[in-house]
Parts: structure tokens; C-alpha cells; sequence
């Protein structure tokens, strides 16, 4: 799994960003951090920072108005209640009543390889991002990482990593859950996702973001992501993923091209596009292209 340090610390604590803070923890060669800190009722906004981010509510209930990059909305906490914040959003937050919060950082990239996709695919969890939750295998995962590291042993990497990638899954199937039961409707124009669709054919070979798509129909990314999804049945990144490997199937039957020239036509490394091949047909791409020209040539059935 790559290694990435958080960068909640840095950007939180010596930018002096988390008024009145308790307590951080971190521990040694450990890849996530976290914090506890003490709000006095009022206005704050957190500037984005790369890590997905987890904040929890550690003490009594508290009313609150929020903004996690995805709509305002409102109501009062309970104890072990949290919010997740997506990578590169700036949280807004207003509070009446004074709260106890608890924070964990964990770097974009490593939150992506937990769910095996790229490093530049969007960690977004759809309508987790739109209320608080009152999850008991989040708050209990947040409470046993918490501890651990309060201990600042250097082995705990393994109950760290192992606690991290649960939690950033738990989180996926949460946003899967929450996506059907609130049955989203409102999907793109016909317009939209056929100059949508158009794009991300015509620049298979380039790194595209969930921005320039969004901005192709005038649309922010989260409502983009979630009108996209209505329309064609998948999130953005994996319409994508399923373009590109279609794509290579076409090159590896009908070409000579090297692997590594096709994953490069088809906007991946050689190693990423083994993965994601062998992911969607069961088969690494070298072996996809023998069998298919061993394959009889089919024999035309008798004239009528």
C-alpha cells in the first residue's frame, strides 16, 4: 500500500486551525492522525486539506448547521455521531452549543488503495456527505484507533492499517446504502452525457478529473457525480475504468501495439492497466490477446 503521511497535523495543528485543541496523536511510521479539540459555539470553516477526513462528536449533543461540499444541513448530535469530508473540500460548520470533536486524517492516496482504485479517482461517498451518522461500527473503529494510538507503540501499523482500510469500506458501503434508499432522481440532459461521454472517449489516453467533466455541463462536481450516476448507472470513475478497458480489448484484437503502448493509449501505467484488466475480464491482458488469436476462426454454416 503506498505510504503516505496525513497531513491533518500539519495543516490543522501548526497552522493553529482547531480552536482550543485537547489532545493529538499520532505514532511512529503510523499514516493517519488524529485530534480532539474544543468549539466554542460560533462560525468556523476548516481550509481543504488532501486527507479524507472523519470528525466525530465526543461529548454532549450539540445543534448544529453544516456545509461538507455537498448542501447545508442542520440538526443536534449525538455522542459518536460523525461527518466525513472528502478530500480538497473546505468544511463549514456553524454550532450553538459548545462541541467536542474528535478528527482522523487519512491521506487521499491510501484511502484510494483501500478500495483499489486510483490515486486520482474522487473519494466521494455520495450522501454520506450530506447529514451526520450515527454508525456503530464507525464510532467503534474511530474509538479503537483513538486508543491505539494514545499507546505510541511503532507496532502498531498493522492494527492501524488494517483498522483504516475498514473504516474507509464501511464508508462505501454506507454511501451504496444511503444512495439506494434515498432513490436519487434527476439525472443529466440527453445533451449533457452525450458531450460527457464524447470527452472522456476522446481523451482516454489523458488524466481526467471530475472537475473538467462537471464543468462540461455547468454543473458542480457533486451534483455532476450524482446526476451521472443516475444516467448511467455507475459513478463517473467507473464509466470510465469500463471505456479505457474496453478500449484496450479492442487494441490487444485488432493491433500489434506493445502492452505498454496500449496502457499508455488508454490513460494508465502498464501496472495499473494489468490490475484494472484483470479486475473486468478476469484475465491480465497478455493473456486476453493469445487466447483471442488462438481462437478458430468461426466456420460459416451450410448455403441454404
Amino acid at each position: 500500500m503506498p505510504q503516505r503521511q496525513s497531513n491533518i497535523l500539519r495543516s490543522y495543528v501548526r497552522g493553529r486551525r482547531v480552536p482550543r485543541l485537547q489532545e493529538a496523536r499520532e505514532a511512529p511510521s503510523v499514516p493517519i492522525a488524529m485530534l480532539e479539540s474544543s468549539q466554542p459555539p460560533g462560525t468556523f470553516e476548516v481550509p481543504a486539506v488532501s486527507d479524507l477526513m472523519l470528525s466525530q462528536s465526543v461529548g454532549r449533543p450539540f445543534r448544529y448547521v453544516c456545509d461538507l461540499g455537498a448542501g447545508r444541513f442542520s440538526g443536534q448530535t449525538q455522542p459518536m455521531d460523525f461527518v466525513a469530508v472528502a478530500p480538497g473540500v473546505s468544511p463549514w460548520c456553524e454550532v450553538a452549543d459548545p462541541a467536542n470533536l474528535r478528527f482522523m486524517g487519512v491521506p487521499g492516496e491510501l484511502a484510494c488503495a483501500c478500495l483499489e482504485r486510483d490515486a486520482d479517482d474522487p473519494l466521494d461517498f455520495g450522501l454520506v456527505h450530506t447529514c451526520h451518522h450515527g454508525d456503530p461500527l464507525i464510532a467503534q473503529g474511530l474509538d479503537l484507533l483513538w486508543q491505539e494510538l494514545g499507546r505510541g507503540d511503532p507496532a502498531a501499523r498493522l492494527f492501524v492499517d488494517s483498522m483504516m482500510s475498514a473504516l474507509v469500506i464501511r464508508l462505501a458501503r454506507l454511501s451504496d446504502q444511503r444512495t439506494e434508499a434515498d432513490d436519487l432522481r434527476g439525472g443529466l440532459a440527453p445533451h449533457q452525457s452525450a458531450r460527457v461521454v464524447d470527452y472522456m472517449q476522446t481523451h482516454l489516453d489523458q488524466r481526467i478529473t471530475l472537475a473538467e467533466l462537471a464543468a462540461i455541463c455547468d454543473l458542480s462536481p457533486w451534483h455532476f457525480s450524482r446526476a451521472f450516476r443516475e444516467t448511467h448507472g455507475h459513478p463517473p470513475h467507473r464509466y470510465l475504468t469500463r471505456l479505457r478497458i474496453q478500449r484496450a480489448r479492442e487494441l490487444l484484437e485488432r493491433t500489434a501495439l506493445s502492452i505498454t503502448a496500449i496502457a499508455m493509449a488508454t490513460g494508465y501505467s502498464p501496472q495499473q492497466l494489468v490490475r484494472h484488466f484483470r479486475q473486468a475480464t478476469g484475465l491480465p491482458p497478455s493473456t486476453y490477446r493469445r487466447l483471442r488469436q488462438e481462437r478458430p476462426p468461426s466456420t460459416p454454416g451450410p448455403a441454404a
